[in-house]
């Protein structure tokens, strides 16, 4: 073990954190028994605490027929349950808290807000504890342990005030051997200073927004700027589509990994070495893939991502609509470890797809793909306006495009919008992200 994993595992340890032995633990069932008992395991628990200690659910309970969990099948108690939105968390917020919440040490939180306005949450030590360990977990099968080096390209304020500027975090982040820059200001000089960074501390993990990775790749290539090959990139905080886990992984000369995650749960699926789609840390969360009147879809199929929350007691959150799209793989093909769940994509925001006239959906990638190989496209967004109507912003490099082109993409879009559809062309100087740091490439306005 180095020394800053010792280190730090056991100053945490003495100042009553409960992640180094919840990591330990999750090391040691996933290499010798981690399996849908698991799962079963935990989903009873939760429901258990839900059904005597949470208002809100106790009555859900009594108005579905859920009784007997201790006997029954927790994953058939839960979908007898209404799907859980940020509106109903808004209005039910006290009655969805423990009431043994006195006696939890808890904090608020809140959701990121990027489909509107944010939601207040309640969450404790254990869900922290937990979602520490779990994090660390995927960081270790990735190969990379706690205090060897990792560099952060990270964008939130709150996170990178938070992870980076006080007494206790400067400590933190030497102890663990962490480096971060910032995805907020990546202007030429800063991104030259990034990439010489990542050359000189050749970390074991970089960890980062998926489009700040994006366009440091972009502008290393863009300005042939020479980039040491690096041992892995973890993305996350946005879609990782094809285009751009291919630019990555060219210009950084490693495997480019894709994690899912939100405040509200933390995170729920990452992709690892030798394993389809992205696993599902059992520990963690329960996932469901559901249609939009909230209806289990089967494995392989897309539908609206419905998370339980395994490890927040002091406000549980059961089948939360987390306002993504994606499937699952089927349980028994999660290699070695039967009855867990893998991802097989998350195709992003359920605002990112589109909607024709006949309700018809049309997933929003489609529209990445028509801008591929073209050389004139330096940044781009699809914005659904209407049923009829979808607009391309275009930023463009290399002069413009030809008038051809701009046909072709309108032809192929009107392929699946129908052949009435209007589109449009803006070129815009640039795309901004959104205040989060994140980048949209599809949009829906409906």
């Amino acid at each position: 073990m180095n020394w800053r994993k010792s280190a730090y595992l056991s100053y945490a340890s003495l100042r009553g954190y409960r992640f180094p032995t919840i990591l330990s633990a999750c090391l040691r069932e996933y290499e010798r028994s981690v399996n849908r008992e698991t799962v079963t395991r935990a989903l009873r628990q939760l429901l258990q605490h839900c059904g005597s200690a949470v208002p809100h659910y106790a009555e859900l309970f009594e108005e579905t027929g859920v009784r007997r969990i201790e006997e029954a099948d927790p994953r058939a108690c839960l979908q007898r349950l209404p799907i859980l939105t940020k509106e109903i968390i808004r209005t039910n917020f006290s009655r969805l808290q423990s009431k043994d919440l006195p006696r939890r040490k808890w904090h608020l939180n809140t959701s990121g807000g990027s489909t509107g306005e944010p939601v207040r949450l309640v969450q404790d030590a254990e869900y922290d504890d937990r979602s520490a360990a779990i994090g660390l977990f995927y960081n270790s099968l990735l190969g990379c342990e706690v205090g060897q080096p990792v560099v952060r390209l990270w964008g939130s304020e709150r996170d990178l005030e938070g992870g980076t500027k006080s007494r206790k975090a400067r400590f933190f982040n030497w102890l663990t051997n962490t480096s971060w820059m910032n995805a907020f200001l990546m202007s030429p000089e800063r991104m030259l200073g990034f990439i010489q960074t990542l050359n000189q501390l050749r970390p074991r993990l970089i960890v980062a927004y998926a489009q700040a990775a994006y366009e440091l790749a972009q502008f290393a290539e863009r300005e042939r700027v020479s980039v040491a090959p690096q041992r892995a990139v973890l993305t996350s905080a946005g879609t990782l589509y094809p285009f751009m886990r291919g630019k990555i992984a060219s210009v950084f000369g490693c495997e480019v990994y894709n994690l899912y995650g939100s405040r509200e749960v933390s995170d729920i699926a990452c992709e690892l070495p030798g394993l389809n789609g992205l696993w599902v840390a059992p520990w963690g969360n329960f996932v469901e893939i559901v249609d939009d009147a909230g209806r289990p879809v089967p494995p392989g199929t897309e539908g609206n991502i419905v998370v339980t929350c395994l490890t927040n007691y002091a406000m549980p959150l059961l089948r939360y609509w987390i306002g993504d799209r994606g499937s699952l793989l089927p349980d028994d093909t999660v290699a070695g470890h039967p009855g867990t769940q893998a991802l097989q994509h998350v195709s992003g925001r359920s605002v990112d797809v589109f909607r024709t006239r006949d309700e018809t959906l049309v997933d929003g990638e489609y529209f990445t793909h028509l801008l591929y190989f073209r050389p004139w496209v330096r940044k781009f967004q699809v914005v659904q306006k209407a049923r009829e109507h979808v607009l391309f912003k275009c930023v463009r490099a290399n002069g413009g495009p030809a008038r051809r082109e701009l046909d072709d993409i309108a032809a192929k879009a009107r392929l699946v919008m129908g052949a009435d559809c209007r589109v449009d062309f803006e070129f815009p100087r640039d795309l901004p992200p959104q205040p989060s740091g994140k980048y949209r490439y599809t949009i829906s306005e409906l």
